[in-house]
């Protein structure tokens, strides 16, 4: 093997490289990038040389699997995750291998195999097909790992496992091709299977979009766009799984005292901040024990789990004052609670009824009293 020899397999280098570099956040400067990375590939094909009769890129393919002791320098020169960085290196390695065996099925049959054939056409093709490739296909295929595994865990896994299966399926296929006499058919089943490769990714690509646009839909069905708590239709679903399960759990009610004069006394830009205040503070004494929900207008909802305990009422009543500056004070609350002990006989309309009346009952004894 002679250095001419060498000049389309390092062509190939360069433009994977250059791929995932583009597609990759890097750690360091891009000079100090590409000079890390340059003396890597020198020392790589001084080896690669060296054994020239052991290690041929055109009998069966080993030289090209070298590829993959490129990830231990990628991984120490890129922030990106390691299945991410894994990924789009396996993903740019088919293109480029792709685009080699095709340079070598063309020169064979138009241009004899000549050297001055296989680089005219490798070039022709990457002038051709980089752009297309860095723009429509690498962020697709990015933003399927990145966004997949929000939805089900073994679905990232699946993508990791598929891109080596893809990756190692296509360097045995892309050598044999490379050994194998041309003609027009072992191109055609070339592309063909490049073209498989792409649609997967671009159909994978639109099932996760779907997903995450679905989910986003669902969101906005079920939190309050203000305080982003859950809200009312949420808080049903909730209630309906706990009462068909066998756990306690308590349901608390609860109501701003004198909102109505907040909004009225200075404006509902306050008022709105007074609810996400409060949305915040509750869901901080809750904490990991429980879930506050908007039930409408100043009424919220906490589903405790468990028997609540007195002090944390006490906290919900009192609630924390704003801190120095706050536009208005911060009243009490008035909260409402029952413990729900299996087995659950009410349904969802009743036992919000129940704390309801509850909490009413609160907020008329402190008028009674003078409270606020």
């Amino acid at each position: 093997m002679t250095i001419l020899q060498t000049l389309p397999a390092l062509e190939l280098l360069f433009f994977n490289l250059a791929s995932i570099d583009l597609c990759c956040h890097r750690k360091y400067s891009r000079w100090k990038t590409a000079l890390i990375l340059a003396v890597f590939s020198v020392a790589l094909l001084a080896f690669c040389l060296a054994f020239a009769e052991d290690i041929s890129f055109r009998a069966d393919g080993r030289m090209s699997l070298f590829g993959l002791i490129y990830m231990i320098p990628l991984h120490y020169l890129y922030r990106d995750k390691f299945p991410i960085l894994f990924t789009v290196t396996c993903t740019c390695w088919v293109y480029t291998l792709g685009i080699l065996a095709l340079s070598f099925q063309f020169s064979l049959i138009w241009m004899s195999g000549s050297l001055t054939g296989i680089l005219l056409a490798e070039n022709l093709l990457y002038l051709v097909t980089f752009l297309p490739f860095y723009r429509l296909v690498i962020p697709k295929y990015i933003f399927v790992v990145e966004h997949i595994g929000r939805f089900e865990k073994n679905w990232h896994k699946y993508i990791f496992l598929n891109t080596c299966l893809n990756f190692l399926t296509l360097v045995v296929l892309v050598n044999v091709f490379l050994s194998q006499d041309p003609s027009p058919v072992n191109i055609l089943a070339l592309l063909l299977l490049l073209s498989t490769f792409y649609v997967s990714n671009f159909i994978l690509h639109k099932v996760v979009q779907d997903a995450i646009r679905l989910g986003q839909i669902e969101r906005e069905v079920t939190h309050d766009p203000l305080t982003g708590l859950c809200n009312r239709a949420g808080l049903w679903d909730r209630l309906n799984t706990l009462l068909e399960g066998n756990k306690t759990f308590s349901v608390l009610f609860m109501d701003l005292d004198r909102f109505k004069s907040v909004n009225d006394q200075y404006d509902h830009l306050v008022g709105d901040a007074y609810l996400k205040h409060f949305a915040d503070v509750s869901s901080g004494i809750l904490a990991e024990q429980g879930t506050v929900y908007r039930f409408g207008g100043d009424e919220f909802v906490a589903i405790y789990y468990g028997a609540v305990p007195e002090n944390v009422l006490g906290e919900l009543r009192e609630c924390r004052p704003w801190a120095d500056g706050a536009p208005c004070p911060f009243y009490q609350v008035s909260v409402g609670s029952i413990i729900c002990r299996p087995p659950h006989a009410d349904n969802v309309e009743t036992l919000l009824h129940k704390v309801d009346q509850m909490m009413y009952e609160q907020k008329i004894n402190k008028h009674q009293k003078g409270g606020n």
